[in-house]
């Protein structure tokens, strides 16, 4: 290895300034050094350059390398560089080892010259290629370099990539200024092209120049290897932009730096959504039905699971919704109803919920929840995952714990399933899968070692709890339901409100129309029940929550059946009323009910939807109807929204339309 001392002439950085030893004080262990920028002299103690040198501010310079003006020596270890050309520095230092071992002043022009002569003659039969010839001037060259590198055989490396001008073209302006041109018309676009190709285009366009220049000036056409060398040193990032986009390049050759995560619970929640890697039955008949979708928040402080939703909703704001009111309501019962061995101790209002582009995220109606909840909503730019990683890492977390170890998992993709009938080994409901995630998320994860947090999730939510730590809650429970719902604007009519063909009427509303002289009122509904929606009354900051009229259509009506109804019930009458609809969703009904008998499984995915197959609708439901009629707001929660499009609800899935289908 390299070693180097304090000696007359050495040269070393400290402090980002050239030095150079100048005298040294043996007696008093100091020595004069020399700032070579500026000429002035500084007298300092030898232990003193010691430690800088350990501590990282001094660092030794080789004479060779200040007068080529190079910068310090790479510090790469023998294991960098080629095996063979490791070798030749070996061999090298095995031609010039007698002639160190030799006092400076008999290292004479004889004696090398001798020496390489010996090393001539024992070269001509070695077949490893470590050189050609060997001269007295080279092995001068060997000697000095290795002695002012502090004996490091790194100097004796070949530097094979230093020759014949790299980084320059050898060929001439013309031909140079063609291969330029046909490589960055043809590189930098979407459609991939073949060397062979390029080559081909490059030959035209030298023939095409020739036939205009006279026999002593053709230009010559460079071989297959140089062009493919001009290919590889393309700018790879320029190039994969112009084939897959400028997010995909950015993406690709970005570096996620570290995220400094929260100290205290709720203080950042994370939330998404996926296809669970499984397909259930139904309860009734046991046909599968397929993969429900999981919305889910996690902790990133504590790592500790928050909440979820799971059913056959694809994601939106009901989805959403949902997640964030099991996220913050109190799960006592979990013991009772999932048999866990521990508490689910979580609940309370997020600091900061940080979201993505989807969809269900874009509007108004998640943006004026999280403001009247205090609620920080943080959005990462387009196609950053990296920025949310904890609850993207986590996905795959529960598909190795939970989704991939039940019967009738689709594993992530199709080379892992392999020959694995995922459809006929199906066995699992929904509710039995919800009961599997919920324990594998209370027993499993939340107690067993976190190698990211290093720490386990439920010990780390206990410290903070017993450091008093106090979650924000809600003012009560009737007004989490309603600040959770969905926006939409009306006019209040004699007749009552209108929303979506069904008409809501209190008399509380008459006195609130003439106060708001036809302008538009703001109110708030469950997508997943249409009985009741929440009316805002500006003047007494309060929400009047005002029925349907037609209780027996509406009441527990999903926003989207509610749509699916409307479609069918155009075809039975021209103008859209009650009877209308309500004759619409009995046949709509039979046809749910003969599509039951179906395996497709698409079609079953749909009915288990219509069926609103999830525990977590019916427990919002039964706490919807424990509700009082009206909830009172602080006075400080009086808000200020834009209007907004009323049809933004994601209602991508159909049900069939006939018996055939």
């Amino acid at each position: 290895m390299s070693s180097y001392r304090f000696t007359v002439g050495q040269c070393f950085v400290w402090r980002k300034t050239l030095y150079q030893v100048k005298k040294i004080l043996v007696s008093e262990q100091r020595i004069n050094i020399e700032d070579l920028e500026t000429g002035a002299l500084l007298t300092i103690e030898l232990s003193t350059l010691t430690h800088q040198l350990f501590a990282g501010t001094l660092h030794f310079v080789e004479e060779r390398q200040l007068r080529e003006k190079k910068k310090r020596h790479r510090a790469l270890d023998l294991s960098d560089y080629p095996p063979k050309l490791v070798e030749i520095a070996r061999w090298r230092l095995q031609v010039i080892r007698p002639l160190l071992d030799l006092p400076r002043e008999k290292r004479t022009e004889d004696v090398v010259s001798a020496r390489a002569k010996e090393v001539q003659a024992e070269v001509q039969n070695m077949e490893n290629g470590a050189t050609k010839k060997v001269s007295r001037t080279t092995i001068f060259r060997w000697m000095r370099d290795y002695c002012q590198s502090g004996n490091d055989l790194r100097c004796l490396i070949p530097r094979y990539d230093k020759r014949g001008a790299p980084q320059k073209s050898r060929l001439g302006s013309t031909v140079d200024a063609i291969v330029n041109i046909v490589l960055r018309e043809n590189c930098f676009r979407p459609e991939k092209v073949a060397t062979d190709d390029l080559v081909a285009l490059i030959a035209a366009q030298i023939a095409d120049e020739n036939q205009l220049r006279p026999e002593k000036e053709k230009l010559q056409m460079p071989s297959r290897a140089t062009i493919a060398r001009r290919v590889v040193d393309l700018d790879i990032q320029e190039r994969l932009a112009a084939q897959r986009g400028k997010r995909t390049a950015r993406r690709e050759f970005s570096q996620a730096e570290k995220m400094d995560y929260p100290k205290l619970p709720y203080e950042r929640v994370e939330i998404d959504h996926t296809r669970c890697d499984v397909i259930v039955i139904d309860e009734k008949d046991n046909l599968p039905l397929g993969r429900p979708t999981l919305t889910y928040c996690l902790d990133m402080a504590t790592r500790y699971p928050l909440g979820f939703y799971l059913g056959f909703e694809p994601p939106s704001y009901f989805t959403v919704m949902e997640c964030l009111y099991h996220t913050i309501c109190p799960k006592e019962d979990v013991r009772e109803k999932y048999d866990t061995e521990h508490d689910w101790v979580a609940n309370g209002i997020p600091s900061t919920l940080v979201i993505d582009n989807g969809k269900e995220f874009i509007g108004q109606d998640l943006p004026d929840a999280c403001e009247l909840l205090g609620i920080v909503l943080q959005q990462c730019p387009v196609m950053t995952p990296e920025l949310k990683a904890g609850v993207e890492r986590h996905f795959g977390t529960l598909n190795s714990g939970v989704f991939h170890t039940l019967p009738g998992t689709t594993f992530s993709n199709i080379f892992e399933r392999g020959e694995y009938d995922s459809v006929q080994q199906a066995c699992i409901t929904l509710n039995e899968l919800e009961r599997a995630l919920t324990i594998f998320l209370v027993d499993i994860y939340a107690e067993r070692w976190h190698r990211g947090l290093k720490g386990i999730p439920a010990r780390r939510w206990d410290k903070a709890m017993a450091d008093f730590f106090m979650p924000c809650l809600p003012p009560s429970r009737d007004e989490l339901a309603i600040l959770l719902g969905r926006v939409a604007w009306r006019t209040v009519q004699p007749y009552g409100i209108e929303f979506e063909c069904l008409r809501y009427n209190d008399r509380e509303l008459g006195l609130l129309r003439a106060r708001m002289k036809g302008e538009k009122i703001k109110l708030k509904y469950h997508p997943g029940d249409l009985g009741q929606i929440y009316v805002y009354n500006p003047f007494e900051k309060i929400y009047l929550a005002v029925l349907a009229l037609d209780q027996e259509y509406a009441s527990g009506l999903s926003y989207w059946k509610h749509r699916i109804i409307r479609r069918m019930a155009r075809l039975e009458a021209d103008k859209v009323d009650l009877a209308a609809l309500g004759r619409a969703r009995r046949k709509i009904q039979e046809l749910v009910d003969m599509a039951r008998t179906r395996k497709k499984i698409s079609t079953r995915s749909k009915v288990a939807r219509w069926d609103g197959q999830s525990s977590r609708v019916k427990q919002q439901k039964q706490i919807q109807s424990d509700a009082s009629l009206a909830s009172v707001l602080p006075a400080e929660a009086s808000i200020s929204v834009t209007e907004v499009e009323e049809d933004t609800y994601e209602y991508d899935y159909d049900l069939p339309t006939s018996q055939s289908e």
